[in-house]
């Protein structure tokens, strides 16, 4: 079984300070972190590979990823890789999943890609599903619990509302996961060590076989914008068969009839059902019996 986790650097939150003067962010005093649902998907695929399995981890980023991919090279993972190239600009999710899927196919395509559900710091949660668009690959997204079982893979999904949906996946897939935060486990001394001076290769756009023109999608053209068609409203009409006192407090009222009720007691089953039967013809929720 070979994972691939996809992971981001994001700025951590605590580092992030504005300018008073300019009311922009100061960028040279943040600091960056691994995305918390990328921590917690790879912690994940750590936990699931089984004795010969392989974990690979890919970022696309700047020099500066390489902290978290040594990060994750000491917690365990087998190899490690980051996407960048001099001629790229600001990064969309579309073009990072191009960029993604490039490098999984230039590095070799695991049975199973697992992604952090949403980033800290766009939190679009599109990557998932455009990485595997461009894989032709199954997609699962909002997924908070999954085991596999053989070429399968058996998850359950956060819907509206507190729902939850179970599906079952033929692998290779790709899993936007949003499960609760697992901690990466604690590196020893030894392979902090070791990972500090491990290499980790860098694919440019060459090495991809891709182009800038490669990352850019058709755009998307707004001819109109229409405001919301109002809700039909449904009139009362009133009873034209009514007297004409009956037909001004049905107006009055909007044909909203009071509401009442009425107490079975006593006699045999038979006899209430057929009270209730009654009650109902009389306040015309079942038709009237035709006359003998």
């Amino acid at each position: 079984m070979h994972i691939a986790v996809c992971l981001k650097h994001v700025p951590d939150p605590s580092t992030v300070e504005v300018d008073p003067l300019t009311g922009l962010i100061a960028e040279d005093r943040v600091l960056y972190m691994l995305n918390p649902a990328d921590e917690s998907a790879l912690e994940l695929a750590l936990r699931l590979r089984p004795a010969d399995g392989q974990v690979t981890a890919l970022s696309v980023g700047p020099q500066e990823a390489d902290t978290l991919l040594r990060e994750a090279l000491a917690a365990g993972v087998d190899r490690a890789a980051r996407i960048w190239d001099p001629d790229l600009g600001p990064i969309k999710p579309a073009s990072t999943s191009i960029l993604l899927a490039a490098a999984l196919r230039t590095t070799g395509l695991p049975d199973l890609v697992l992604c952090g559900g949403h980033s800290a710091d766009r939190g679009s949660g599109t990557v998932p599903a455009l990485l595997a668009e461009q894989l032709d690959w199954p997609a699962l997204t909002d997924v908070t619990q999954f085991e596999l079982a053989g070429d399968r893979a058996r998850v359950q999904r956060r819907l509206a509302r507190g729902a939850r949906a179970e599906s079952e996946v033929r692998l290779p897939a790709v899993l936007g996961l949003d499960l609760d935060r697992l901690r990466l486990r604690q590196a020893s001394l030894p392979k902090l060590m070791q990972a500090k001076h491990a290499p980790i290769p860098e694919y440019g756009l060459e090495a991809l076989e891709l182009s800038p023109q490669d990352l850019h999608f058709p755009a998307m053209t707004l001819h109109e914008v229409m405001p919301p068609r109002p809700r039909a409203r449904i009139l009362f009409t009133p009873d034209p068969t009514a007297s004409p006192h009956e037909r001004v407090e049905q107006i009055l009222s909007a044909g909203v009839a009071g509401k009442s009720g009425q107490l079975v007691e006593g006699g045999t089953p038979e006899e209430q059902a057929e009270a209730i039967i009654d009650f109902l013809r009389q306040r015309g929720f079942l038709e009237r019996r035709p006359a003998p």
